[in-house]
């Protein structure tokens, strides 16, 4: 057991690394806005794709291969244990990302920058009234902080209790568990994928607050710790909780999840670049996923 919750620490560190390249990316290198747009479309595809697979794609495929109707009863309230788990994840998400904007939060992305001044129906500010912003949050940088990390937790979680649903059949199965072959690559490329952008346009926003360049670094590199943390906490609740419970927790997660790329990433995305373009790479995120699913 213990090898397996080290596996799932070291998955979740490679699915988050990408935060600290796409921090050196974003503090070292001027990239183009629609540039960054277009890559969090592409990672948006590639979660949706992977949060489609790995997470709803198992309960449907269960319910589909019952071979009885007591099997078949049983399987599908695991489906609304999922579909419970998910909208309580989302409530939640929503709730403690409201929490943060209300703090600055809000300055992490050019989204909700704009929906904020849009709903208070204020004009857009630019500039050295964007910088006086950034100042009147003190706390903007911790913020910030605090929701890549509301946006990264569920994920790595999930990438925990995925990698042991991958041993455990691997065990069942008799065959002998690999770490390259119990790998969920399709939720692996999805969470670099979409981490990568997250940390470009986050850390310019930390560089307004006046933040040094060793400090960006290291709070990502905490998240990186943190990340690798959930995942291997996932994998320790994927082995001792009962499976039903375990569904819902999976459900919370993904309803986060999901959340968050509606609700953060495809609206940055398309802010930053042209709509169809956006809508051209999230749907090569998406099949990109699957062609990890089909290449494993």
């Amino acid at each position: 057991m213990d090898i397996y919750v080290a596996w799932a620490f070291i998955l979740g560190v490679m699915c988050s690394v990408s935060l600290v390249i796409g921090a050196l990316l974003g503090i070292y290198f001027k990239m183009s806005k629609r540039i960054v747009g277009l890559m969090a479309a592409f990672g948006a595809g590639a979660l949706l794709s992977a949060l489609a697979i790995e997470l709803v794609a198992p309960s449907i495929d269960a319910f589909m291969r019952a071979s009885s109707a007591e099997v078949r009863a049983h399987e599908v309230r695991n489906f609304f244990h999922l579909v419970a788990g998910a909208f309580v994840g989302g409530i939640v998400f929503v709730m403690l990302d409201w929490v943060l904007i209300e703090h600055g939060g809000y300055l992490r992305k050019t989204a909700y920058l704009i929906s904020k001044f849009m709903h208070e129906q204020a004009p857009l500010p630019t500039g050295e009234e964007l910088e006086k912003k950034h100042a009147a949050h003190g706390n903007a940088a911790v913020a910030i902080w605090l929701g890549n990390l509301l946006d990264g937790l569920p994920e790595s979680f999930v990438v925990g209790t995925v990698l042991m649903a991958t041993v455990t059949a691997s065990v069942q199965a008799g065959s002998p568990v690999v770490f390259w072959d119990v790998l969920p690559y399709t939720l692996l490329a999805g969470l670099f994928l979409s981490n990568l952008p997250e940390a470009l346009s986050s850390s310019a926003q930390m560089r307004m607050q006046g933040m040094g360049v060793q400090r960006i670094l290291l709070m990502w590199l905490s998240l990186v710790l943190m990340t690798g943390i959930a995942a291997a906490l996932g994998a320790v609740m994927g082995e001792w909780v009962p499976h039903n419970a375990m569904v819902f927790i999976e459900g919370l997660a993904a309803g986060a999840m999901l959340t968050m790329i509606c609700a953060a990433m495809l609206p940055e995305a398309t802010h930053l670049a042209p709509p169809n373009w956006v809508g051209l790479a999230t749907l090569s995120g998406f099949f990109s996923a699957l062609l990890f699913k089909v290449l494993e």
